[in-house]
């Protein structure tokens, strides 16, 4: 028996692994968050019965490609066993098509996984070769397995397509997206910012960014619990954080102690941003809640539109409580 499984280990061909891609393509990986939508909200669902709102029945290879290509495009996450939407992912099940964020959401999670990445960059000056020329490149190249190179050129450009990103042309070379030497740059921890919403200046005097949201779409400043979206932001000054805990200091004057300085000479100030109301309630234990409100609602609707995201957040809450409720049982 012995000399047979010898020989048998022997006949075995060495398996040939592709470099690490997204087992389905963005339009399919997007199917499959919006039933995870559907079925529980924004709770975060346990492992098994997220994957079955996905149309699996168990934790199978296929399965598992799956989850695994969510997320490479940073739709999800997964903690403890749970599956829950990323913030992206948020953005793109709970905007309605045409919307701008959505969008830009989906271009994001198209350009997210590393192999992407590295063929877009590649023919960025040139634009994407021939399916035949491409599939060459990918298995010579970068040892692509020639019985999976055909499903990655399929799924590659149905994203680019999907999110509207088919011309490679177009992208701008990664040093520039990371913000290299560009002073719109991407905002960073440690950069102070300024907040304009809705074409009006938020900040008495910028702020400095102390977190940053594991999805790169939000962003938190001192002084604020609240997560502002990375695209209302402008970096108008950058800080250096050594150590966690230390002060960060200013590479630049501060706007504010610009305005300071040259009020003298008439130099025309910041608008003093719209007022802001915070509320807070004690629940239960540790249970509270917090809500902080910016200007003033000018028409009904705004308080309609409140209240509708108040009640989405609530059933969410029971979703969730509901799905702690089930699996405690089990």
């Amino acid at each position: 028996m012995t000399e047979q499984a010898g020989e048998a280990k022997k006949d075995q061909k060495p398996r040939h692994r592709s470099p690490n891609y997204p087992g389905i393509g963005l339009r399919a990986a997007i199917a499959k968050i919006e039933a995870l939508y559907k079925a529980d909200g924004l709770a975060a669902s346990p492992k098994l019965a997220a994957l079955k709102h996905m149309g699996y029945d168990k934790l199978h290879s296929e399965a598992a490609r799956t989850l695994s290509a969510l997320k490479s495009f940073g739709l999800v996450d997964e903690t403890t066993d749970r599956i829950k939407l990323t913030q992206r992912g948020i953005e793109i099940v709970a905007r309605p098509a045409g919307d701008a964020r959505r969008q830009k959401a989906i271009e994001a999670s198209a350009v997210s996984p590393e192999i992407y990445q590295q063929v877009m960059e590649e023919y960025r000056l040139t634009g994407l070769p021939s399916d035949s020329s491409l599939k060459s490149d990918l298995i010579t190249v970068r040892k692509f397995n020639p019985s999976a190179v055909d499903g990655f050129v399929r799924d590659f450009r149905d994203t680019l397509e999907f999110a509207g990103l088919s011309d490679v042309k177009v992208l701008q070379p990664k040093q520039e997206q990371d913000g290299s030497g560009d002073q719109q740059r991407t905002p960073q921890i440690g950069d102070y910012v300024q907040w304009e919403s809705n074409g009006q200046i938020q900040f008495h005097e910028p702020r400095r960014i102390r977190a940053l949201a594991e999805d790169g779409l939000w962003a938190f400043v001192d002084g604020s619990d609240t997560g502002l979206a990375i695209s209302e932001l402008t970096v108008v000054a950058s800080g250096t954080v050594d150590k966690p805990g230390e002060q960060v200091a200013a590479a630049d004057p501060l706007p504010s102690e610009r305005l300071k300085q040259s009020k003298s000479e008439g130099a025309p100030q910041v608008a003093a941003p719209p007022k802001m109301r915070s509320y807070s309630w004690a629940l239960s234990g540790d249970f509270s809640a917090k809500m902080e409100l910016f200007g003033d609602a000018h028409s009904e609707e705004d308080i309609d539109a409140l209240a509708d995201y108040v009640e989405i957040t609530i059933r969410a809450l029971k979703r969730s409580l509901k799905s702690q409720s089930l699996g405690g049982k089990g």
